[in-house]
């Protein structure tokens, strides 16, 4: 089974909990963690840290992540 596509046109809802495709000077890459996303911002969903990166994508986490 292949994994979904990154979506890079919209943002999650509020409060979802997604996975993030990030982006900087050496190229895209998967964040290797559940991102949280709320008050239009991208959150460690196991630390509560703010996510400090240009995010190009993101999909859907599933239960089994």
């Amino acid at each position: 089974m292949s994994e979904p596509e990154w979506n890079s046109t919209t943002t999650p809802e509020e409060g979802s909990i997604v996975h993030v495709l990030a982006e900087d000077d050496f190229g895209q890459y998967p964040v290797p963690f559940r991102i949280l996303f709320k008050d239009d911002r991208w959150w460690n969903a196991h630390t509560g840290e703010e996510l400090e990166v240009f995010v190009a994508g993101w999909r859907e986490a599933s239960d089994t992540d």
